[in-house]
């Protein structure tokens, strides 16, 4: 009884926050029996594979609902009004600075965040300028693989002046916010999950 309160009090937050899911219909022609035992069973893997809500992706506007359009751009029509602070489908595609949800919808990527308050950098920012650690070797060797220079001592594990010059403009060529910071949004873009 209690698992029934749970997941009507889970969906009607769901239904609050605009969660949207797309799960494929199955047609299962079992006993009773094994069809409980098999639903029981995915229902306890769906829970453990589950998103941590915290580092999904979330609206982040100025207080407004952000638009999910038809297509990337705002001269397609919108679609839907999802709601600040809302979490979001899984990103499937990119064009420019937008992103393509599970749902066939287009949002525009700078009103989303993947958790904290970091200004501009979608969410806490990760890597900061002085960091000496492998993070900063991984971004700068992604920063080279990607054709930018980070110094003359190449990927070093030092975030200095030549790999935040090369993160600036990686993010000024990627429509990200210019901050220098490396951050989950251009964490994202350079294929980076630290």
């Amino acid at each position: 009884m209690e698992g029934l309160g749970y997941t009507q009090s889970y969906a009607s937050y769901e239904e609050t926050m605009g969660i949207e899911y797309e799960l494929p219909e199955i047609a299962l022609k079992m006993p009773n029996s094994t069809g409980l035992t098999l639903l029981g069973v995915g229902v306890l893997l769906a829970a453990l594979s589950g998103t941590n809500p915290a580092f999904a992706l979330r609206v982040k506007t100025n207080g407004s609902c952000l638009n999910a359009r038809t297509g990337p751009g705002t001269h397609y029509p919108s679609q839907l009004c999802v709601r600040n602070g809302a979490t979001l489908l899984p990103v499937v595609k990119r064009s420019g600075s937008w992103l393509k949800l599970s749902s066939g919808r287009w949002i525009y990527g700078p009103w989303t965040t993947t958790g904290g308050a970091g200004k501009g950098t979608g969410g806490t920012a990760l890597i900061r300028p002085g960091s000496r650690n492998a993070k900063a070797r991984a971004i700068q060797n992604q920063l080279i693989a990607k054709g930018y220079s980070v110094g003359p001592t190449g990927a070093d594990g030092v975030y200095g002046n030549k790999t935040t010059y090369a993160v600036r403009r990686f993010q000024a060529k990627n429509g990200l916010l210019v901050d220098g910071i490396a951050g989950p949004k251009t964490l994202r873009a350079l294929g980076l999950s630290i």
